[in-house]
């Protein structure tokens, strides 16, 4: 009897090592992945820190197998037939041409099959071996976030395997939503809430950080030939979406009406994600809005700029930073 108590104990003792040092890990990965957000979030208590990291490693993977920058370690080759699959499928159904050769479409779509694989067992109750998915294992546990969310961000960052276009202003709602509103809605459930509307404005809120986002990283994007931008949306104003590569596009009257469109678009977005915030739990407040505080800086930037998101990234420089911190920690209504 105290033999097998001794080895239950020893058990336990050793999960909750390597359950430790799983969190440390997915720490380790959001903080070497963005300053800014790992910064943006030490405000949480310790528990909703760890959580919000392990959920930032989570997405943080994901984007880095679709750009190539990551691929996850160990034998994959039983999803090989799943996966082949499914490319020529894929391909054939939305009628894409792939980025990438061939091989690396099918190494990136592989291991974001894998993903898919792990969040099953994880749903199954399977024992993780990988510290990334223990720590989400246990995240998962402690946190009523819906797997259908994680599924669906998977789904929405597989499109960026492919050509990206989109016509209408709802296709590129969609996406924002796949790709971001799903990770607000994992969110909250770590944040706290009590207001089932939170629910709904986080659905905005992860709407608006991505059109933001659309703006910041619209040059990239054209050279990743990712065109998230619709078409019906330029075409109001006469413009087309191969015209985004002329460098003087930015000076026309034509994109800076078209600009000022787009940005009603974001403020229309940004009126309701702003009502997220009340609804989260007080001890949660902090992060999202210095977060969004500095979209609402870039966003600023934008129109200061006349619109011209072309010719150079929109980003901060370190005085704007410092106002955007100072502000955050002067507001009297911070909580």
């Amino acid at each position: 009897m105290t033999s097998s108590f001794l080895l239950n104990h020893q058990d336990d003792v050793g999960m909750a090592e390597r359950v430790h040092s799983a969190y440390l890990e997915c720490e380790g990965i959001a903080r070497a992945a963005s300053s800014s957000f790992f910064r943006s979030f030490r405000h949480l208590p310790e528990p909703k820190r760890k959580a919000v990291n392990v959920l930032y490693a989570f997405c943080r993977r994901v984007d880095d197998i679709v750009d190539g920058d990551w691929l996850p370690e160990g034998d994959l080759t039983h999803l090989d037939s799943l996966t082949r699959t499914q490319s020529e499928a894929l391909l054939e159904q939305r009628n894409f041409n792939s980025l990438f050769s061939e091989q690396e479409h099918f190494e990136r779509l592989r291991a974001l099959n894998s993903f898919r694989e792990k969040l099953d067992l994880i749903e199954a109750g399977s024992k993780m071996s990988e510290p990334m998915f223990i720590a989400l294992a246990d995240t998962l546990h402690r946190y009523p976030i819906e797997m259908v969310h994680l599924r669906e961000l998977i789904n929405g960052m597989e499109d960026d395997l492919f050509e990206t276009t989109y016509e209408r202003f709802e296709d590129l709602r969609r996406y924002c939503y796949r790709v971001a509103s799903t990770v607000g809605l994992c969110l909250i459930e770590i944040y706290g809430y009590s207001d089932p509307n939170a629910r709904r404005h986080a659905v905005e809120m992860g709407i608006f950080l991505q059109l933001v986002n659309v703006l910041r990283d619209v040059q990239e994007d054209l050279s990743r030939n990712r065109i998230y931008i619709p078409s019906e949306e330029l075409a109001k104003f006469g413009i087309s979406q191969s015209d985004l590569r002329d460098p003087t596009l930015a000076g026309t009257k034509a994109w800076q009406n078209f600009m000022r469109h787009y940005i009603d678009h974001i403020h229309a977005h940004r009126k309701s994600a702003l009502g997220l915030l009340p609804l989260l739990d007080k001890d949660a407040r902090r992060s999202p809005r210095l977060m969004c505080m500095a979209y609402n800086a870039i966003l600023s930037e934008a129109v200061r700029r006349n619109g011209d998101v072309l010719s150079r990234r929109l980003t901060l420089n370190f005085y704007r930073k410092m106002q955007v911190a100072f502000s955050t920690l002067l507001s009297p209504n911070f909580d």
